[in-house]
C-alpha cells in the first residue's frame, strides 16, 4: 500500500508542478483564453484517468485513488469549463473503459459529477481559502465513502477512516503547492514590473522604453508600418514644485500620466523619462497623423483641472516634439524629436512641433540630446 500511495502522490505532484510551469509561461493575454481552459481541463482529466491505474489498497477487498483531486484542481485553476471537461473525461473513462461497462461502473462514475458539484459550490479560484478547500476535500471523501458502501453493500468504517485523512493530506499538499507556485509567480511578476515601471506614475521607465523602442523599430522594418516618437515636457513645472511643494508636483505627474493613458491607445507605449518629461511611442502613426494625436494631448492637458493635495486647483500646459520612423533614421530619432521639443519651447510653449517642421536646426546646440 505504501508503494502505491507514494506512486499516486508523486504522479499527482509532478503533473501539478510541470503543468503549472507550462501554464505560467503563457502570456497574460492568453492565460484566461478559452482554449487554455480547455487544455487545462483535458490535462487534469487525463491525470485523473492515470491516477485510477495508480490505485492503492485500503483493505484486501477495497481499493481507492485520488481521481477527485484533478477535478477540484481544474475548477480552482480554470473555472467551471475546465472542471466540466475533467469530470467528463474521468467519468466516461471509469464507466466505459476501466473495468468494462456495468452497474458498478455507472455507480462509481457518478462520484465524479458529485465532486464537480462540490467544487462549483465551494471553490472560487484565487479567492478559495484553506477552509473552503478542506471542506471540499471532506465532502468529496464523504461522497466517495458513500459510493464505496453502495458498491460493496458493507459498512467499511475502517477503510473510510483510513481514506479520509489520506485524501485530505494529499489535497492539502496539492493546494499549498499550487498556492506557493502562484505566490512565487506573483512576486516575480511584481519585481519585473517594478524594474520596468516608474515608481510614481507606473508608466514605463527609461530602461523599459529603450527596449520597447528597439522592438518597435524591428517591427517597422519587418511590417513597413511607421510609428512616431513623441517627447513631452510640462511647461514651467519647476514653478509648481517651488510654489506648492513636491507633493503637489507628484500629484500633477500622476494626473498627467492619467491624461496620457486616456489620450493614447493601449498599443502605444508611454514612459516617464525623468522629472517632468515623458516619451511615447505612437503605434501605426505617420508624420501627418501625429499632428492630430499630439494636438489632442496638448488640448487635453490644457483643459484639465489639476487637483493639488490641499484641494487647490491648477492649470498647466505641455510642449511636445515628434519624429517619425522610418522618415527619420533610427540613430537620429530621439535627437530629432528632442530638437522639435526644443523648438516648441523656444516658440512660446504650449504647442507641438514635428521633426519635419524644424527650420533652424543649426541654431540648436548639438548637446540637446538628453535621452539616456
Amino acid at each position: 500500500m505504501l508503494q502505491s500511495l507514494f506512486n499516486n502522490f508523486m504522479l499527482l505532484t509532478t503533473v501539478i508542478f510541470f503543468g503549472y510551469m507550462i501554464k505560467n509561461k503563457l502570456p497574460d493575454r492568453l492565460d484566461k483564453a478559452l482554449y487554455v481552459r480547455i487544455l487545462l481541463g483535458s490535462g487534469q482529466g487525463l491525470l485523473g484517468i492515470v491516477l485510477m491505474y495508480y490505485h492503492f489498497h485500503l483493505s484486501e477487498q477495497v481499493i481507492a485513488d485520488f481521481r477527485q483531486l484533478p477535478i477540484l484542481i481544474s475548477i480552482y485553476l480554470g473555472g467551471g469549463l475546465s472542471g466540466v471537461i475533467a469530470t467528463l473525461l474521468i467519468a466516461l473513462y471509469r464507466m466505459l473503459f476501466l473495468h468494462g461497462f456495468g452497474p458498478h461502473a455507472m455507480i462509481a462514475a457518478v462520484n465524479a459529477p458529485v465532486t464537480l458539484l462540490i467544487g462549483f459550490l465551494l471553490l472560487r479560484g484565487r479567492k478559495t481559502t484553506v477552509l473552503r478547500w478542506v471542506i471540499a476535500l471532506a465532502l468529496s471523501a464523504l461522497s466517495t465513502a458513500v459510493f464505496m458502501m453502495l458498491l460493496s453493500n458493507e459498512c467499511l468504517f475502517k477503510e473510510i477512516a483510513l481514506y479520509f485523512p489520506l485524501l485530505i493530506i494529499a489535497g492539502l499538499f496539492a493546494f499549498f503547492m499550487l498556492r506557493y507556485l502562484r505566490d512565487k509567480d506573483d512576486a516575480i511578476r511584481i519585481m519585473r514590473e517594478a524594474a520596468n515601471h516608474d515608481f510614481l506614475t507606473s508608466l514605463y521607465n527609461s530602461r523599459a522604453f529603450e527596449v520597447k523602442m528597439g522592438q518597435k523599430i524591428a517591427a517597422t522594418k519587418r511590417d513597413k508600418v511607421p510609428f512616431t516618437l513623441l517627447i513631452v515636457d510640462i511647461d514651467h513645472f519647476k514653478q509648481v514644485n517651488d510654489r506648492f511643494g513636491h507633493p503637489a508636483g507628484d500629484a500633477v505627474l500622476l494626473q498627467i500620466a492619467d491624461v496620457m493613458r486616456e489620450t493614447f491607445r493601449p498599443g502605444d507605449h508611454i514612459a516617464r523619462k525623468g522629472g517632468e518629461e515623458f516619451v511615447i511611442l505612437v503605434d501605426h502613426c505617420d508624420a501627418e497623423q501625429i499632428k492630430v494625436v499630439a494636438e489632442r494631448l496638448r488640448s487635453n492637458v490644457e483643459n484639465h483641472v489639476f487637483i493639488l493635495p490641499d484641494g487647490g486647483e491648477l492649470r498647466l500646459t505641455i510642449s511636445a516634439g515628434s519624429a517619425t520612423y522610418p522618415n527619420v533614421p533610427e540613430e537620429e530619432l530621439i535627437l530629432k524629436a528632442d530638437q522639435a521639443l526644443y523648438q516648441a519651447k523656444a516658440a512660446g510653449r504650449n504647442r507641438v512641433f514635428r521633426a519635419v517642421d524644424l527650420f533652424y536646426e543649426d541654431m540648436i546646440p548639438k548637446n540637446t540630446y538628453r535621452f539616456p
